[in-house]
């Protein structure tokens, strides 16, 4: 029995510290997500509220400074998780409004991520969000005109096309479940983050030439971006939108 009792007493030494940190830099990281979303539930207030006023003759891009912290709802945990707390969110790269009568808003901050017994980690975010210009039809009086190259465009981490329409079918993917046998029968070959583990049942999309394991696959995700058109110069457009 003692020796029993001696065991469960190093045993629990042991694990109990592991649990806490554990415990502790969930905790930390679930902090900081929840910071992300009021971050980004503040910027798109910011937008549309930015929107509303886009008629103005003269934008102030100083608006995005003076407008954001008010919408941020726990400046508490927004202080403690960012690099310099609310005044260390900057806004560079903003159009108050561009040549498609489009808001760009562009919100950039470090993330602290503070875990027990471990250096300080920081993670650069960014977050980009377009909001219609409430100007009204026939209201621009042509000054917004533009050449092509400064029209947006979207594109994906990959790069290799860009596309005139965010609706384009080429990102958003329509994902279908099926067997193996019938994707390798149609040409789909494997996808080579997930394919190789892959079994009976299988994922694949309308334009993709891919089959994956896993629904969750980093293949099957879009993650797009809006860019001036002058700035993805030599990429060709789409096949399926800008024709």
């Amino acid at each position: 029995m003692k020796n029993n009792f001696g065991s469960a007493v190093v045993e629990a030494t042991l694990i109990i510290p592991i649990f806490l940190f554990s415990m502790l830099a969930l905790y930390s990281m679930c902090r900081c997500k929840l910071a992300e979303g009021i971050i980004y539930e503040a910027a798109a207030e910011t937008a549309e509220y930015m929107a509303e006023y886009s008629y103005l003759d003269e934008p102030n891009l100083l608006i995005p400074g003076m407008i954001m912290p008010q919408y941020i709802d726990n400046e508490e945990l927004v202080n403690e998780s960012v690099k310099g707390g609310i005044h260390g969110i900057d806004y560079i790269g903003t159009i108050t409004r561009d040549c498609n009568d489009y808001v760009v808003l562009k919100v950039n901050y470090t993330l602290n991520i503070d875990i027990p017994m471990m250096p300080s980690l920081s993670k650069k975010r960014h977050i980009i969000i377009m909001q219609r210009a409430y100007i009204g039809e026939g209201d621009d009086n042509g000054k917004n005109e533009c050449s092509d190259e400064d029209k947006y465009v979207y594109v994906t981490d990959n790069k290799e096309v860009y596309h005139s329409s965010r609706s384009c079918t080429h990102l958003k993917l329509s994902i279908h479940r099926t067997n193996i046998k019938y994707a390798q029968n149609y040409g789909f070959s494997p996808c080579e983050f997930c394919g190789d583990k892959a079994k009976d049942i299988v994922y694949i999309t309308d334009a993709g030439a891919k089959y994956h394991s896993n629904k969750e696959c980093s293949g099957l995700k879009r993650t797009v971006y809006a860019v001036k058109l002058s700035e993805v110069k030599g990429l060709p457009g789409c096949s399926r939108c800008t024709q």
